[in-house]
C-alpha cells in the first residue's frame, strides 16, 4: 500500500517509519493551515485543526486523481499543540523565532503541561470510516500527555535556543532531542508528544501489518 504523510515534519516521518517499519512518503499540504486562536480550549483547537487538514488533504488529492496522477492508498494528517500550563485556553504552537521559543520555554520552566495530538487517517472504500470528501473517508483520534519541565537556568535556555531544536516543534522543545534531559513524561504516551495520537498508530499497524 502507498502511504502518504501530509506533513513537512521530518520528525513525524522518521517516527512513523521507525514504528511501522514501512516506507512512507511525505508531502506537505498546499493550502494554508487553519490558525490557532486564544479563547478556545486547546483540546477543541487541535481537533478542529486536524479535521481541517484532513478535509484539505482529501480535496487536494481528489484534484490530483482527476488529473490522472497516482494517489496514495492512505493519507495521514496530524496536529500537535502544547497547552499553556497557566491557561488551558492559550495554545502554544511552533515558535517562529528565538524570541518566541525563549518565551515558551520560560512559561514551561518548572511546570507540568499537557501536549495534545490529533491524528486522522484517510482511506477510500472502507465501511468502518466516516465520509469526508469525495470518495475519501476518515477516522480521527485525539490524545494528550503530561510533560514536566525542570526549573531551567538561564544557561539551560540559552543552550536549548542555540541548538535550534525548538524549530518546528510545538511549545518550542523536542522531547526526543535536546530537551530530553530537562523533561520527563508524567502521564500518557511519548508518541503523543512527538506528534501522533496513539490509537491512530495502532490502527495503521492493523491496516499495514
Amino acid at each position: 500500500m502507498r502511504v502518504l504523510l501530509a506533513s513537512a515534519s521530518k520528525r513525524r516521518l522518521s517516527c512513523l517509519e521507525e514504528i511501522l517499519d514501512f516506507e512512507i512518503k511525505s508531502q506537505p499540504l498546499l493550502s494554508e493551515e487553519k490558525s490557532m486562536i486564544n479563547g478556545e480550549s486547546v483540546e477543541l483547537q487541535v481537533n478542529e485543526i486536524c479535521l481541517s487538514k484532513a478535509i484539505v488533504a482529501a480535496a487536494e488529492w481528489n484534484i490530483i486523481e482527476k488529473e490522472g496522477k497516482d494517489i496514495p492508498d492512505i493519507i495521514i494528517v496530524s496536529d500537535t499543540i502544547v497547552e499553556d500550563p497557566d491557561n488551558y485556553l492559550n495554545p502554544m504552537g511552533q515558535p517562529k523565532d528565538d524570541l518566541q521559543a525563549t518565551n515558551m520555554l520560560l512559561k514551561l520552566s518548572g511546570k507540568r503541561h499537557k501536549v495534545w495530538s490529533s491524528t486522522a487517517i484517510l482511506i477510500k472504500n472502507n465501511e468502518e470510516y466516516l465520509p469526508l470528501h469525495g470518495k475519501w473517508k476518515y477516522l480521527k483520534w485525539t490524545n494528550y500527555s503530561i510533560v514536566e519541565f525542570d526549573q531551567l537556568a538561564d544557561e539551560d535556555i540559552i543552550t536549548l535556543i542555540q541548538s535550534k531544536s525548538w524549530s518546528g516543534k510545538a511549545g518550542g522543545y523536542d522531547l526526543a532531542g535536546e530537551a530530553k534531559k530537562y523533561t520527563k513524561l508524567i502521564q500518557g504516551d511519548e508518541l503523543t508528544v512527538l506528534g501522533f495520537a496513539f490509537e491512530a498508530i495502532e490502527e495503521l499497524k492493523r491496516i499495514l501489518i
